[in-house]
């Protein structure tokens, strides 16, 4: 599908054609192990998030201003992650504004801001968590887990393992190291939801939670420096085997 066409009749949430309609479908094409496939969705990825970007479409409508910085945020990492799968290093400066993009939004727009009690939010605020740790800003990423905000269900166990991962870096013990595997086999199974006890599944972007677990497993747990470079197609086998 060209994504350009009728660009002006999309629907008010931009940042969907980069990330779900794009950037989602090359991952799974990449974890196949098509490869042509896989890097033409990344372009595509590129090519709408360049054009979002340039026409400024995270403030277009109401409905955009009400889910900016957020917006931009999955714009700007579709981007980054789409460009690192086809070759390039990964801008951690863009990663870096991921993480502030996320937060700001989860603490000041989000309808829970005052206090975290949706798994949306929590879910977000984690992926600004991870964004900080993939963009090696281990000092950011310690003060956002540092939030007062109560982070339940998955989102706790989650939060708890980052903290004691920057906690030890880079002396992450034979233990830790069991239970980051462990963490990172749940999260990669294609068929990994979580509850909320006795309720319905909580909130989870699992594309973008296997993803950036092994590209943390890969800086902080099997390379010898967090700012060395990482390898995509380590990471997609990692992740897809």
């Amino acid at each position: 599908m060209d994504l350009m066409k009728n660009w002006d009749h999309h629907n008010l949430m931009p940042e969907s054609l980069v990330e779900d309609e794009s950037l989602v479908f090359g991952l799974d094409c990449l974890y196949a192990s098509d490869h042509q496939h896989g890097s033409e969705f990344c372009q595509r990825a590129i090519a709408v998030a360049d054009r979002i970007i340039s026409e400024n479409k995270c403030r277009a409508s109401e409905l955009s201003e009400a889910g900016y910085p957020e917006n931009l945020a999955v714009v700007l990492r579709g981007r980054a992650y789409s460009l690192w799968l086809l070759g390039e290093p990964l801008d951690r400066a863009d990663m870096r504004q991921v993480a502030e993009h996320l937060t700001t939004w989860c603490l000041t727009k989000a309808l829970d801001h005052t206090r975290f009690h949706d798994s949306v939010t929590m879910c977000t605020y984690l992926q600004g968590v991870r964004a900080a740790m993939v963009a090696c800003d281990l000092d950011h990423a310690a003060e956002l887990l540092r939030t007062k905000h109560k982070l339940r269900w998955h989102h706790g166990m989650e939060r708890d393992l980052w903290e004691r991962l920057i906690q030890a870096y880079p002396d992450v013990s034979d233990d830790l190291k069991e239970e980051f595997g462990t963490f990172f086999d749940r999260v990669r199974d294609p068929d990994f939801e979580d509850r909320i006890e006795g309720g319905p599944p909580t909130f989870i972007n699992r594309e973008m939670l296997a993803l950036e677990t092994g590209i943390i497993r890969q800086m902080y747990v099997i390379n010898d420096s967090a700012v060395d470079a990482v390898d995509p197609t380590t990471v997609i086998r990692a992740v897809a085997r």
